[in-house]
Order: structure tokens, then C-alpha cells, then sequence
């Protein structure tokens, strides 16, 4: 399996994914977009796209930011998933897909900063990605929006400063590195 992935900001390292990656003896590469990387050129070497956080939003310009371009990012996704490509979003990455997608991202009701729950909803127990991780998670937080809701979305798990914190459409993994490790079934094909 091919993963790249696309990191926004140093701080925002994919940690317990590139583990995954690494201990399954799959390829990894690397938009570093904060060091001024580009994106693939093609989509013919990606597998599995993982697309980072960041403080940045779906409406952030060059100008505000000028290694961050969004639209260049959610023409990627939207390219990966029309390929049937999987796709997995932290944080602003699952604003970016679901903007990709054609969501909105929003503003969440509060700024969640610290380890708080997250619930898994009957749709979320039911899913077997996600059914594992029992019916609350601690996690850390640090985000004040949320991914936009394509339609015929499910929300998976929500938290109270964040109702649409997961999805089927625009998956927000905000499980820490020791919980993912802990935790972590995902296939290992």
C-alpha cells in the first residue's frame, strides 16, 4: 500500500499513522506543504491519502497563508475519491474533505482545548472501524470548527462542543497517539 500524506504545520506530525504505516511495511510519502512541498502531481501512486490538521480552515487564503492552498488540497481529495481511493482526514483535513466533497465547514458551538469524551452514536457502534473503541473515548482536543456534512452523511461520534465531529463521509480522527495505540484494529490489509 502507497500513504501519503499531506502535513500542514510541523506541530502537526502524523505520529501513531506513520507508525501504522511503518510497522505494515507500507510506502509513505509526504507533502510537507508547511516546508513548502508540493502536492503529487498524480493521484497514480496513492492509495491512501491521510490529510493533517492545522489552523488553518477550508476558506483560508494564500494570502493569510502562503504555503496553504486549499483549493489545490480539495482538488486532490476530490480526486482521490472519485478514484475510490480511501481518504482520511485529522481535524482540518476532515474540513477538507467534506468541503471537497461538497460540505461546509463550521464553526463548532465551543472551542474544545483539553481531554474531553467523544461519543460514538448507534451508527458509530455499529461500524466496525469504530464499534471497538466502546461508547466514549477521552481524547485531547485543540479545534474550534467542524467538518461540513455531505449529504447522506451518518454522524459516528460527536462531543458536546463538536456534534459532528465524525462521520462516514469526512472521518476526524481525534484519538491521540496512546489511544490509537492502544486501541488501534484496523485492518491490516
Amino acid at each position: 500500500m502507497k500513504v501519503h500524506f499531506i502535513v500542514h504545520e510541523a506541530f502537526e506530525a502524523p505520529g501513531a499513522y506513520e507508525t501504522w504505516v511503518r510497522e505494515r511495511g507500507y510506502a509513505a510519502t509526504y507533502s510537507r506543504v508547511h516546508a513548502h512541498e508540493p502536492l503529487p502531481r498524480s493521484i497514480a501512486d496513492i492509495d491512501l491519502l491521510v490529510v493533517m490538521g492545522g489552523p488553518q480552515s477550508p476558506s483560508t487564503t494564500r494570502e493569510e497563508c502562503p504555503h496553504f492552498d486549499a483549493a489545490a488540497e480539495q482538488a486532490l481529495i476530490a480526486a482521490c475519491a472519485a478514484a475510490g481511493k480511501a481518504v482520511v482526514g485529522v481535524c482540518l483535513g476532515a474540513q477538507l474533505i467534506g468541503a471537497a466533497l461538497g460540505a461546509r465547514h463550521a464553526h463548532s458551538p465551543e472551542k474544545e482545548i483539553g481531554k474531553f469524551p467523544v461519543m460514538l452514536t448507534a451508527e458509530g457502534r455499529a461500524n466496525d472501524k469504530f464499534a471497538h473503541f466502546g461508547d466514549v473515548v477521552e481524547t485531547g482536543h485543540w479545534h474550534s470548527d467542524m467538518p461540513g456534512l455531505t449529504d447522506g452523511a451518518k454522524v459516528i461520534a460527536y462531543s458536546e462542543g463538536c456534534p459532528a465531529r465524525s462521520s462516514n463521509t469526512a472521518i476526524w480522527c481525534t484519538a491521540s497517539s496512546a489511544i490509537w495505540s492502544s486501541r488501534r484494529r484496523w485492518s491490516n490489509g
